[in-house]
Order: structure tokens, then C-alpha cells, then sequence
């Protein structure tokens, strides 16, 4: 397959990071630290972080900032990359990885690519952020397909084991076991929405642009 985004800029050591929070439980296993990065070129119908689509400068952070921010939140099981579309900073990303990996902690990784193209080269640097993954939640999001399976927000999208540590367990994440949701308020007072929320509250974001649904679509 032909590289896609090769006029996108990112940098091998520093991530442009659209948002960050230290705890939470419904964006993968365990209590995880959770990134979204900024750029996305795929732009699905429907998508509720439209403002983390656009190829602009956020907030850029260095491989060693982001590892020593991230290991100095105690007790947490891992890291997952959401967006945006990660592996378009999919270098960074890996060299982080590693040693969040090092560390202890698991990496699972959001992508509104499929397995298959990530495999066949999409995206320059892919099959190194992939080596660094333990899970992968892959596939556009399509909005009419509405789904009660884990961690994701249209029933296209799979959960794949890359690594051992979670492979006895990926057989019944995949399944319908239902969603969940976390609500908080965010900077300057912003209602922000973790996870996968119920229809109405999507609606309701959409009639009031305050609530940020910080939740992957893709």
C-alpha cells in the first residue's frame, strides 16, 4: 500500500499532544494515563473529537517530559494513545513506549486504520509503534454502527492482542459486555466526557459545544 501523510510533519522525538489525563478506567484495561494527539487525516463522519482532526500545533512534548510526567502517576496500569490518529506520530510514540514498556506499564493504542494497512506500511514508522503495542483498537469509526462492545464507538472496530500480556483476556473484551463512561470537570470549568457516552449525552454535546467528549470515534 502506498505511504499516506507524507506531507505531514512530526517529529521522532516529541509528541504534539492535544490532551492529557493522568487517571481513568474506561479507555482500556485497568486505571490508565490517557494521550490524545493532535492530527488526524482520516476525518470519519460523526467524529467527536473534530477539534484533535486539524494539523495544527498544540502542546509539544519531548519523549523524556512525557515518560517522566507519566511514570510519576502512581499505581496506574498502563498508557493508551487515542486522538487524533496516533500512529501519525507513530516514531515518538514507539521510542515512549519502549520505555513506559521498560517500566512496567502496558501501551494500548487507538487507530482509525485497520491492522491490516498499519501492517502494509500506511504511515511511515507504523510497524515500530506496533512492535510497542500490547493492544490495538483498529477501524474508522461508523457512526451507524452502534455497539456495546468495550473501549470502542462503532462495532466495525476490533480489539487486537499484539503481545502476551493481555491475550488470554481480548476474546471477551470483544464481546458485548457494555460500555462505560466517566464525567469530570476539566479546565476552566469544561464538563469533559472519558469513554463511550449514551446517545443522549452525544446529543446533547452537539447542542452545547462546552462539553468536550474527549472519547475516541474513529
Amino acid at each position: 500500500m502506498r505511504r499516506l501523510l507524507h506531507n505531514i510533519i512530526s517529529k521522532p522525538d516529541a509528541v504534539n499532544v492535544a490532551y492529557m489525563v493522568e487517571r481513568c478506567r474506561v479507555l482500556g484495561p485497568g486505571e490508565r494515563f490517557v494521550l490524545w494527539t493532535q492530527g488526524c487525516p482520516l476525518r470519519c463522519p460523526g467524529c467527536h473529537n473534530p477539534q484533535y482532526q486539524p494539523f495544527e500545533d498544540r502542546q509539544w512534548l519531548t519523549v523524556d517530559e512525557l515518560t517522566q510526567k507519566i511514570l510519576s502517576v502512581a499505581s496506574i496500569e498502563g498508557i493508551t494513545y487515542a486522538g487524533g490518529e496516533p500512529f501519525v506520530q507513530a516514531q515518538a510514540l514507539a521510542k515512549l513506549s519502549c520505555k513506559l514498556r521498560a517500566a512496567g506499564l502496558s501501551v494500548m493504542t487507538y487507530s482509525g486504520f485497520t491492522y491490516e494497512e498499519l501492517k502494509q506500511g500506511c504511515i511511515a514508522h507504523a510497524d515500530e509503534l506496533l512492535a510497542e503495542t500490547d493492544l490495538l483498537l483498529d477501524g474508522r469509526y461508523e457512526q451507524e454502527l452502534l455497539t456495546d462492545r468495550p473501549w470502542r464507538g462503532s462495532d466495525n472496530q476490533q480489539l487486537i492482542s499484539l503481545s502476551e500480556r493481555y491475550a488470554k483476556k481480548v476474546e471477551t473484551w470483544n464481546q458485548s459486555t457494555g460500555q462505560q463512561f466517566e464525567i469530570r470537570m476539566g479546565e476552566n470549568g469544561r464538563l469533559d466526557v472519558l469513554g463511550i457516552p449514551p446517545i443522549e449525552l452525544a446529543i446533547a454535546q452537539a447542542r452545547h459545544p462546552s462539553i468536550n467528549s474527549n472519547f475516541w470515534k474513529v
